[in-house]
């Protein structure tokens, strides 16, 4: 049975390895890697609220909170699967989706709780097949989740009919999704909240301490006595979870629910992810960071938004920015060679 100290070693004989986490050679590119996400997420900030007319308006800064929530908790979730080494979960575009439909349509035929309990199995089912095509047959992570993305949003288009389905105006969705403390909605308590457990079951359990020794050193993680086909699936799993709660999130959003509503939610939670630190290398990252990069994000969709920027071209910044964060991933991890 792997402990901690054990886990740490295996984390130590990566960082003397390539792309450790442990290496302590102080490089600007590193330092950029590591922290520059909170510098840039403050300038950013400072720059709005002084040069972007109505972005520090009460109604604005609540309309940001309620749409980065939903995908912070994905984000925060796929965390896991990018520090493991797996790179992503393409999936979570239709865990999402499947999650918002079935607590709508489910809820407005049984209630609340059986809606719960049917998109918490739907995750599980979704967290153990990509776990175990990954983890036990060593599929590409990549691959595996396109497909079950196609799959899941196939049969949740198929089922749905690819209806919208509306919650009623009294229900506990709409509820959650019209409930605030000041300016700040429900769903951003939600995130944070997720986002805190998150960060305790990264950093202070044997678990988390695993998935950072797999992303860092696979070979070093097995002979220290990890199951690591469990960490595997763990942390798809847990990515799986976050997907429903945020699904969730963007049902109460709306009080609506529709198959196409997540889509580029996947890419959108990778860039919160990459920019925040964690890199796509494994090994390295943090919740945290990963809360800083959505919230980064976030400001920046809602000043091109503010701007009178067109969709495509926020498309474009979103993917500028996730090829200029790899870039630098890439070469901290070079120079912390040297």
């Amino acid at each position: 049975m792997a402990t901690k100290e054990s886990l740490t070693e295996a984390i130590a004989v990566a960082g003397s390895g390539a792309g450790g986490i442990e290496k302590k050679k102080f490089s600007p590119l590193l330092w950029i890697a590591e922290n520059g996400v909170i510098v840039f997420t403050a300038a950013l900030i400072l720059f709005a609220v002084i040069f972007v007319n109505g972005f520090a308006s009460l109604p604005n800064i609540t309309d940001v909170f309620y749409r980065a929530a939903p995908i912070g908790i994905v984000a925060v979730g796929m965390t896991f699967v990018v520090i493991s080494a797996n790179y992503l979960d393409l999936s979570v575009v239709a865990q999402v989706a499947t999650s918002a439909v079935i607590f709508i349509g489910i809820s407005n035929l049984y209630g609340l709780l059986a809606g719960l309990l049917v998109a918490t199995l739907v995750a599980m089912l979704y967290g153990i097949v990509n776990g175990v095509a990954v983890g036990f047959f060593k599929a590409n992570a990549v691959i595996v989740t396109l497909s079950t993305t196609f799959i899941g949003l196939g049969i949740l288009r198929w089922l749905s009919g690819g209806s919208i389905f509306f919650g009623p105006e009294d229900g506990p969705i709409r509820a959650f999704g019209q409930a605030r403390l000041g300016p700040i909605p429900a769903s951003a308590l939600l995130l944070i909240i997720i986002t805190l457990i998150l960060w305790f079951v990264l950093n202070r359990t044997t678990f988390g301490f695993a998935v950072r020794a797999y992303g860092s050193n696979k070979e070093a993680t097995r002979l220290a006595g990890v199951n690591t086909t469990l960490v595997v699936i763990g942390a798809f799993v847990i990515t799986a979870l976050a997907a429903m709660i945020g699904g969730f999130a963007l049902a109460a959003f709306s009080n609506t629910a529709v198959s196409s509503m997540s889509d580029g939610y996947e890419f959108r939670a990778l860039a919160a992810i990459i920019i925040g630190g964690t890199s796509v290398f494994g090994g390295k990252g943090s919740v945290l960071r990963t809360l800083l990069g959505v919230i980064f994000v976030s400001v920046l969709t809602n000043i091109l938004v503010l701007s009178g920027i067109g969709f495509g071209f926020q498309q474009m910044a979103i993917g500028a920015l996730i090829v200029v964060a790899v870039s630098v991933d890439a070469l901290a991890r070079r120079a912390a060679k040297k």
